[in-house]
């Protein structure tokens, strides 16, 4: 794994995280979510390794992109898929040693921010299962009609109400486990981490300000002790 970067500002003013991929391992439960909303609609359903193209981004997106939906089609996979994924969701478990790196976080007085394509509400309902919720200073995502939950909009949105509670953002890093964080967080001006035990490779996040192949290395990179 690469040396710690000198550009990763130690300690940083603070942290946003994506959430699957990157906090929880959700890819099989989003994947059978998947398979079975699209089979109750009667399209062909792809492999579970074409479906990863599904995980990550927003979901309108994917099911544009993926399955050619549009207008009421698309309305009607979202509330399918949702209503499975809900039945399920808390079932993705965490990646082992991230709790780890929040309470170091915590620790260290690093304020973090969730910045997620998943629905705000969803979210929160997932880190409240886990008992995650008190290390996040903001939980930021999709609203409720799937607005704003483009990756730089969702980074956008966390910087303000970060600022909001008083919290600096000069110095802020987006860690997440695809190639849309990345691009994200260029978009919005920070730097970011890339995270190998998600669902993207090292070629995926190469724009990536630095690497970590393992929750001890992304405490490494943000100078955190655990």
């Amino acid at each position: 794994m690469p040396q710690p970067s000198t550009t990763i500002p130690r300690p940083p003013d603070a942290v946003l995280l994506d959430l699957d991929g990157t906090i929880t391992d959700s890819a099989p439960v989003i994947l059978d979510a998947l398979e079975v909303t699209l089979s109750e609609l009667g399209l062909p359903v792809p492999s579970r390794e074409d479906l990863m193209a599904y995980v990550g981004p927003p979901l309108v997106d994917g099911f544009q992109a993926n399955a050619g939906l549009t207008g009421q089609e698309l309305a009607g996979a979202v509330s399918t898929y949702r209503r499975h994924y809900r039945e399920r969701m808390c079932e993705a478990p965490l990646y082992p040693g991230v709790p780890e790196v929040l309470a170091a976080l915590a620790t260290a007085g690093i304020p973090v921010s969730l910045a997620t394509s998943k629905r705000e509400v969803l979210a929160a309902q997932i880190l409240r299962h886990w008992d995650l919720d008190t290390f996040f200073t903001v939980i930021a995502g999709a609203d409720a009609a799937d607005r704003h939950g483009g990756k730089a909009e969702v980074i956008g949105d966390a910087l303000a109400r970060l600022a909001l509670a008083g919290v600096r953002s000069q110095n802020v890093v987006h860690v997440g486990d695809r190639g849309h964080d990345v691009r994200g967080a260029r978009e919005a001006g920070i730097l970011s981490i890339g995270v190998l035990w998600g669902y993207g490779d090292a070629e995926e996040l190469a724009g990536a300000t630095a690497l970590a192949a393992s929750p001890a290395d992304l405490a490494t990179l943000l100078g955190l002790s655990l």
